[in-house]
């Protein structure tokens, strides 16, 4: 149960843990004369899958609303729509089985 690369990763909808790359994320400054906003992303895991129709990895819950600034904000996946950056998935791992209860 290695990561491996994202190109490994199965795309027929099947969910699996995916990695994203660390980020670093501008957002310009809309009050005059303020700084912009800077957020440094480290790597992180999510359930996702493959979204054929968008051409793109998607959260396990698929397509969410939201919107854009909240997803470079606090960097959680699902309040951006439920979609992950181009590019900033870099690996995968199939999703290990439930332990015997």
């Amino acid at each position: 149960m290695d990561w491996q690369p994202i190109e490994t990763a199965p795309k027929d909808g099947s969910l699996v843990l995916l990695l994203s790359a660390p980020q670093i994320v501008t957002i310009p400054s809309y009050v005059e004369g303020g700084p912009d906003e800077v957020f440094n992303h480290a790597p992180r895991a999510n359930l996702g899958k493959w979204n054929a129709e968008g051409d793109s990895w998607v959260d396990e819950n698929g397509l969410l609303g939201g919107d854009c600034y909240t997803l470079a904000v606090t960097g959680i996946w699902e309040s951006g729509g439920g979609w992950f950056q181009p590019n900033e998935v870099t690996h995968w791992c199939p999703i290990p089985k439930l332990p015997s209860f």
